[in-house]
This record gives C-alpha cells, structure tokens and sequence, in this order.
C-alpha cells in the first residue's frame, strides 16, 4: 500500500486542498468533536471469516464459500443487519480477539465465529454466536459430516445465528434460510468454487474458469437455479472485455432465463437479463425495470444495485447512478466488479474528489492492475496525462483505458507510439475480441473522425454495453458533433 501522503499527493491534489475538503477525522467541514459513534442495532450480526484448518490450503475455499454463504442467507432476513463481506473481511483472523471490541469496531451486537477443518473424506466445523456487549455465547455447535453431505450446512447455521438473535422465526423467514440450493453435493462444491472465481477476479482464465464450473454443477443437478445465475453472472463479465456481446449477453440471457424457470424468485437472474436488455436491445428502460423488479425481491443484493447504477449512467440520470454504485459497492465491496464500477462510474462523472478518497480504499481490495487503472484514469481525469501513461494500458479489458491511453501517449509528443497503439488495438481483434468503443475513442483523440464515426457504428452493431457512456463520455464528445452521430443515437431505447 502507498504511504498515506504519497496518496493526498497523487490522488487528493494539494495538501491545502484536502485539508479543506475534510477534517482530520474525515468528516465535511465544520470540524469540532469527533461524535461519539452509534450503539450497534440490537439486531445487527457480523459473520467472521471463518477460519481453514485443513492441512491442504486448497480448502480455502470451503471455508471463505461457507462464510459467505451464511451471510447471503441471513441477509435474507429483514429484521436482521448483517454485515457485508467487506466488513468482516477487513478482520479476517481476528476472531479471538476481545468479542466486545470487534463488535464496537463492526458496529454489530452479534458476532459469528467459526471453523472449517477437512481430514479425509469427513468436515467438522466449529461455530458459535456471541452476543459482543457481555461477551456471553447465545449458541454454537460442533457439526462432523462426511465430505458429501455439506448441502445443508450453512442453512443449518444460518438458522440456528438468526434464531439466537431474534428468539423466533418466522415462517417465511425459516422458508428463505432453509431453502436447497442443490441435493447434490459434488454440484455444490463446484458451485462454491465458481463463485469464488466470478466474485474475485476481473481475468479472463478465472471467468472461463467459473462458466465450466458452473457448467459442470448443471450437468450434475440440472433443476440448480442457483447455479445458472452463477452462469449468467460469468458471462456478463465476459461480454464486452473478452468477448464479443452478442455473444456473452446471449449466453447470459439463457442462463438467467433458464434459473427463472426453475426458481422465479432468484433476484440476481433478473438482473441479468436487465444486462442483456441493456446491451442487446439498447433497452434502458427494459433493464431498469428489470433491475427494479430483482432490487424487490432481494433489496441487499448487489448485483441488481450495479446494474441500475449503468442503466441510471446511459439514461443521464447520474446523481442516480452514484447512489446505485454506491449501494452496490456497500453491498458487496469484495466483488471487483462493484469496487471498479463505482470508481469509475466518479471518475467519468467528474466526482473527482469523491474518487480519490476511495481509491486508497480501493487498492486494499483490487488486484494491483485493477487499482492502478482506477489510478491512472483519476490522474488522466485531472488532466495530468502525461503522469498517468505509466498506469493505463490499452490491452485493460477490452480496451476500456485506450482512449486514455492513447491521449496521455500523445501528451507526451509520441504520436508515432499512439499511431502503433490503434494498429495493435486492430490487431487485438483477429484472434480475439477487442471493444469498438475503445477504437473509437483512440480515433477521436487522433483526431480521424471518419474511423472513429466508423467504429462507433461497428459498436451499435455488436450491441456493447460500453455505449451506456456514448451520449456523455467526453473522449466520444469529438464524435457526436458529427451529422452522422444522430443516426446512431436514435437507436437507443433511452
């Protein structure tokens, strides 16, 4: 991690600057006592990372995809204020530490321990329930089962958490937290992994990765709902970076329209196909129903928050979309796609001091190439392009900083590097998929408006969903000045 002045420097401008913007606690001006923080909510609960004590580290897995799923789970339960990922994350391996200050810290009443530990074809795993403020265990258990039967484990423990808090369930409540999400067991295990790849990795060998994973707990348990999401998910990701869109929503389309059949209350399958509206159909206003309609059944979901934040971004709605971001970034702050989405989304919308307060944030959480394009695109956003070049490149997911790019590489006077930029950019195309809008912005700042008009079209035919950005990103503003430019803007439904 940086040293913190490096980052008041480099990402907040002049030390002056910063101290005006906030107080030493981090608060808005005025500055006077700190306040003296809020007693968690009676029912609030942190599940701890639990801890792996398997001999073969590979079983990480099992441990971080159990935690997480009981946190999905009790997060289904709307009396309850349980903490995000995020939040646990940041004292994973600290659950001997005094219960009372962890809870002061997380600012929840309840917390959560546990661990996982494998020895052949048998899993015991340890938990118990703390009630922080006394320090008092409210419940627990010691679970042995045999590898195969783990089905049931983290309902089972979400069950017996949520009853500890709230005394009494009730019968919807016990409905959600019981709820199978395959009978399989072998289905389950590839499930966890491939939500351990689509949740924390922007590559593209992690996504394919997650999809035959994923692929694999199908062909295992075929009425696996959960699983098709998982699917769908993978491939929005892939759509736009690393392949082409018609492509990946596609894929997405069926996958969530196949989990809907089998299970019409899995929020996040709606949200998907508010993705492939979005892209496919240039439907704005489709998606946000959609996303609307998935944000009702599960209000803390990420997922349906990040796809209304782009939706909200193509429709001009943007003090919107920094809320949606907002909100999918707290919901889920470990998942890379949300983390990146919301800097980017304040580094576009000119949120520029907003930006560079989260990204230090930001930089514990990404990969190191994630956070040093966020980086580099705040520098470029504050018009130090020539400072920025170092950060940015033009391969970065489907070319999402070339335009960037290829500006800070002719800030420095080498247009002969910017120029074998684009050629390798169009090279980028013949053995795999590289985004038309990245080509036209690198035109536009080259100043060729009849490519980039050219590549602008190829983008509105292969339905990217970088075009939620084309009636406002100002590297596209060259374009739009065009005559030609208003034939394509009535193609979109927003």
């Amino acid at each position: 991690m940086r040293r913190p002045l490096l980052c008041l420097l480099i990402l907040g401008g002049t030390i002056g600057r910063v101290a005006l913007a906030q107080c030493p606690d981090g608060t808005p001006p005025p500055c006077g006592r700190p306040a003296r923080p809020a007693p968690p909510t009676p029912n609030s609960v942190a599940v701890l990372y639990f801890a792996n004590q398997s001999r073969d580290t590979a079983d990480a897995f099992l441990a971080d995809g159990l935690t997480e799923e009981i946190i999905i789970r009790l997060a289904q339960v709307p009396r309850l204020d349980v903490k995000s990922r995020f939040e646990v994350a940041r004292f994973r391996g600290r659950a001997a530490q005094d219960p009372l200050a962890l809870g002061q810290a997380l600012r929840a009443a309840y917390l959560v321990t546990g661990s996982v530990q494998r020895a052949g074809d048998r899993v015991r795993l340890r938990y118990e329930v703390i009630r922080a403020a006394t320090r008092r265990n409210v419940g627990g258990d010691v679970i042995d089962r045999a590898s195969s039967d783990l089905l049931t484990v983290e309902s089972d423990i979400a069950r017996q958490v949520a009853t500890a808090i709230t005394g009494q369930l009730l019968p919807e409540e016990r409905s959600r937290l019981t709820w199978r999400l395959t009978s399989d067991p072998v289905a389950y295990e590839e499930y966890l992994r491939g939500l351990e790849e689509v949740n924390h990795s922007f590559g593209e060998a992690a996504l394919r990765s997650a999809v035959a994973r994923f692929d694999r707990a199908i062909a295992r348990d075929s009425s696996f709902a959960a699983a098709f999401v998982g699917k769908a998910h993978a491939w929005v990701n892939l759509a736009d970076g690393y392949v082409p869109p018609r492509e990946g929503y596609g894929q997405a389309r069926a996958a969530a329209a196949a989990a809907l059949v089998l299970d019409s209350s899995q929020a996040s399958a709606y949200a998907m196909l508010g993705w492939a509206a979005l892209a496919l159909d240039l439907d704005a206003h489709e998606a946000e129903r959609l996303g609307r309609r998935a944000l009702a059944l599960y209000p803390g979901g990420d997922q349906p928050h990040q796809l209304l934040c782009n939706v909200l971004l193509a429709e001009g709605r943007i003090d919107e979309s920094f809320e949606e971001g907002r909100r999918a970034w707290q919901a889920d702050s470990l998942a890379v796609a949300n983390s990146f989405t919301y800097a980017w989304i304040l580094i576009l919308g000119h949120r520029l001091d907003s930006a560079a307060a989260l990204l230090p944030r930001l930089r514990t959480i990404l990969p190191p190439d994630v956070a040093d394009a966020l980086d580099g695109m705040l520098l470029a956003a504050r018009g130090d392009l020539r400072g920025a070049a170092h950060l940015l490149s033009w391969q970065f997911y489907g070319g999402m900083l070339a335009g960037s790019y290829v500006r800070a590489l002719l800030a420095r006077g080498d247009t002969a590097s910017a120029r074998a930029t684009v050629d390798s950019m169009l090279a980028a195309r013949t053995p795999g998929y590289y985004n038309p809008v990245a080509l036209a912005q690198a035109y536009a700042a080259l100043g060729d408006v009849d490519k980039g008009i050219e590549w602008l079209r190829r983008a509105f035919d292969e339905r990217t969903s970088f075009l939620v950005v084309v009636r406002w990103d100002d590297e596209l503003a060259p374009l739009r000045a065009d005559p030609r430019y208003a034939a394509l803007d009535r193609q979109l439904r927003y």
